[in-house]
C-alpha cells in the first residue's frame, strides 16, 4: 500500500478504499463504488498489487517489492522468497481468482491491467519470508513516520505512513480489528502466518510471530502479548 500510495497519492482511493468491510477478509463484497473496502483484504490486496510499477517486467516488479522491504528493515537482513509457497497460493487461489475476476467485471482495476501479472505478483508477494527481526525494524520504519531507524534513509513521506496507520488502525485485525482498536488502541497488522506487526507511532515497532491462529485468522499468542 505505500508503494502504490507513494506513487499515486490520493489518487489511489479511486481504485480502494478506506472503510472497514465488515465482512470477511476474502468475502465478494465491494464498497458502494465498487471497489475493494481497504487494502487490508484480500480484494484490496490484489488490487494494490496491480497500481505497484505497472509499466515494469513482472519479475522486475517483484525486484521493486522485496527491495523496498529490505530498504524498510535497514539492509540488514536477508529478505527471502519461498517458491514452495508460492506454488501452493497458487494452486489453491480459486477464491482469489474469482475476487480479481469479480472486479474486473465490475470494472475495478485500472485501464490496461493484466488479471494474471497482478495475481502473480500478489502470490509472489505472499511469498516473501522475513525474521520477527526484520519485522520490527518494518514496523519501525512505520513507527518513525516513514525513516527507517537503523539507516536513517527516508523511505515514505509521513502522509503515506499517516494514511497507512489509520488503515491499520481501522482495517489490520480482520475481523477483530474493531475490537483490537478499542482495547489496544495501536495500529497493528496481522497474517494468517501467525506474523503481527505491532506500531507505537513516534516510539518503537514490534513484530510478533506465533502460528496459531483463532478463528478470525489472527495469532493466538500475538493478540495476548498486546493485551498483556
Amino acid at each position: 500500500y505505500c508503494m502504490a500510495r507513494h506513487k499515486y497519492k490520493n489518487k489511489i482511493h479511486k481504485h480502494i478504499g478506506y472503510e472497514p468491510s465488515g465482512q470477511a477478509f476474502n468475502a465478494f463484497v465491494l464498497d458502494k463504488e465498487g471497489h475493494p473496502h481497504n487494502p487490508m483484504i484480500n480484494a484490496g490486496a490484489i488490487m494494490t498489487c496491480s497500481l505497484i510499477e505497472p509499466d515494469l517486467e513482472p519479475a522486475l516488479r517483484f525486484d521493486a517489492i522485496q527491495e523496498n522491504i529490505k530498504r524498510m528493515s535497514g539492509n540488514k537482513y536477508k529478505i527471502g522468497f519461498c517458491n514452495s509457497v508460492f506454488l501452493s497460493e497458487k494452486k489453491h487461489a480459486y477464491r482469489n481468482y474469482a475476487l480479481a475476476y469479480f472486479m474486473n467485471e465490475r470494472k475495478a482495476f485500472p485501464p490496461g491491467t493484466d488479471l494474471s501479472t497482478t495475481l502473480d505478483l500478489y502470490f509472489q508477494s505472499c511469498s516473501i519470508t522475513i525474521n520477527s527481526s526484520a519485522g520490527s525494524v518494518i514496523a519501525a520504519t512505520l513507527a518513525m513516520g516513514g525513516v527507517c531507524p537503523i539507516t536513517g534513509e527516508r523511505i515514505y513521506s509521513k502522509e503515506t505512513v499517516r494514511d497507512c496507520l489509520a488503515l491499520m488502525y481501522q482495517c489490520g485485525m480482520y475481523d477483530y480489528s474493531g475490537q483490537f482498536a478499542f482495547k489496544i488502541g495501536l495500529p497493528a497488522k496481522s497474517g494468517v502466518s501467525g506474523c503481527l506487526f505491532l506500531v507505537v507511532p513516534n516510539k518503537y515497532g514490534i513484530c510478533i510471530w506465533s502460528p496459531r491462529l483463532d478463528e478470525m485468522g489472527n495469532s493466538v499468542r500475538g493478540v495476548q502479548f498486546c493485551h498483556a
